[in-house]
């Protein structure tokens, strides 16, 4: 096995895994178009000025990534700018983003899909149930200064600049083009570590910025995605601060408890990150994929303890595997040891259980993660998801989406994995029809 080929390139590679699919993206175009030719007309009118449209933000770098899970969202930016001097002509920044905010509403009002977001202090924005986020920071520019609108005064502020700064960080397009994809896979990390958590997340700029500055190129892609993640955790550690390279002002800017929090996870992937120096390849991939959950294609290890370069691993999970139809009626069990792959119909439900879950520490952790893979997860922005527990408690999982697609389940104690299992699912459609092939003779 090859950790860096489970990052790029591959179509089940990490960063196949985290790329929004075409079909996904394709929409969230089609509302970015429409809501950009809508304002076009209501905020030229509104303010008596040319107004004009310049995408920003990961959209714009091309290093967008799928959500963390179907309920999420991912995000477009669209600065919006005002041609006049609105400092010059005594029109507050607040008043701009609520003229602003009731041209959204009233584009809401046409269009029932989508809703109004909570105000940002920099930023209004819409947000499209379950699969869309379009901010919209709202500036006035002439031609000597771009500022702006936010709640309380106009600020200095030029994303086109710092864009082009990232552009041209590295002259050469390979350095690039690996240069995005790292800052993917740090974007991928902390939408898994801050999942469902209140704490504000590292910023998408600031990712972007430590990358470019601390990027270590490596042979392979894992190599380079690990010592560039030590650069920066080391960085952080030292000054928990990213500066803007144009200005010098600071870009990561949390409260106390948010900073509390990143520092937390830094640390622990950095100590991953180190850790993973010292392995060998199949224990190097069972970190990575604790690491990444979901998002990382599934692994698969060999339990056999004369293998060179295995990870120590203790006890193999067994798992019962105990499938229920759509209406709860109980199937079959099957055993993880006994059955290479399962399979059931579509609206079926799977619950998994350790059967000899006394073999490990009672302070063990178990984390089962689903991972979804075909154009029919791939589409619903539901690549999979994880859940932690303890070893002696079941998990129950429907299955919505036909192709293969395996549960996997890493137990780990004191930071050390002492258990790893993957059990293949293959979801049929709810229904096949079978057919009766008439056959000719011929005399």
């Amino acid at each position: 096995m090859n950790c860096g080929e489970l990052f790029f390139p591959g179509d089940n590679s990490l960063h196949e895994r985290i790329k929004l699919s075409s079909v996904v993206s394709e929409k969230g175009i089609a509302k970015k178009n429409e809501l950009i030719e809508f304002l076009r007309v209501e905020l030229k009118e509104a303010f008596q000025c040319d107004v004009k449209f310049w995408l920003q933000g990961s959209y714009k770098s091309s290093t967008l990534i799928k959500p963390v899970d179907k309920y999420s969202t991912y995000d477009i930016d669209v600065g919006i700018y005002l041609f006049f001097d609105a400092e010059e002509e005594g029109i507050s920044s607040k008043d701009v983003k609520d003229t602003l905010k009731d041209a959204l509403q009233s584009y809401c009002a046409i269009n029932n899909e989508a809703t109004i977001q909570e105000s940002k202090n920099a930023c209004e924005g819409l947000k499209f149930p379950s699969f869309l986020t379009i901010d919209t920071p709202i500036y006035f520019k002439t031609d000597d200064k771009i500022k702006l609108a936010t709640d309380k005064e106009w600020t200095e502020s030029d994303p086109k600049s710092i864009q082009d700064w990232l552009t041209n960080a590295y002259y050469d397009k390979k350095d690039r083009a690996l240069m995005k994809r790292v800052v993917r896979y740090v974007k991928a990390w902390v939408n898994i570590q801050w999942s469902g958590k209140s704490y504000k997340k590292i910023p998408s700029l600031a990712i972007n910025v430590l990358v470019a500055q601390n990027l270590s190129i490596q042979a392979r892609e894992d190599d380079t995605f690990i010592h560039t993640v030590i650069n920066i955790c080391n960085e952080l550690e030292n000054e928990f601060e990213v500066l803007n390279p144009l200005n010098g002002s600071n870009i990561l800017v949390m409260p106390y408890d948010s900073h509390a929090f990143a520092l937390e996870k830094l640390s622990h992937l950095k100590a991953t990150c180190l850790d993973c120096l010292e392995y060998e390849e199949n224990e190097k991939a069972i970190n990575l994929s604790n690491l990444f959950e979901h998002y990382f294609p599934q692994i698969t290890v060999t339990h056999d303890s004369t293998s060179v370069g295995l990870p120590a691993l203790t006890t193999s999970p067994e798992i019962s595997i105990c499938r229920y139809d759509k209406n709860g009626t109980h199937i079959e069990t099957y055993l993880s040891n006994k059955i290479n792959n399962i399979i059931v119909n579509k609206g079926d439900s799977l619950t998994f259980t350790i059967c000899n879950s006394l073999s490990y520490n009672a302070l063990s952790q178990a984390q089962w993660t689903v991972r979804n893979v075909g154009d029919q997860a791939n589409d619903a922005n539901d690549i999979g998801h994880s859940v932690s527990g303890k070893v002696n408690e079941s998990h129950k999982r429907e299955t919505a989406y036909t192709g293969s697609h395996t549960m996997e389940c890493i137990i780990t104690h004191n930071r050390q994995v002492v258990g790893f299992e993957v059990i293949n699912v293959t979801v049929k459609p709810a229904r096949t029809v079978k057919r009766v092939v008439k056959r000719f003779w011929r005399f």
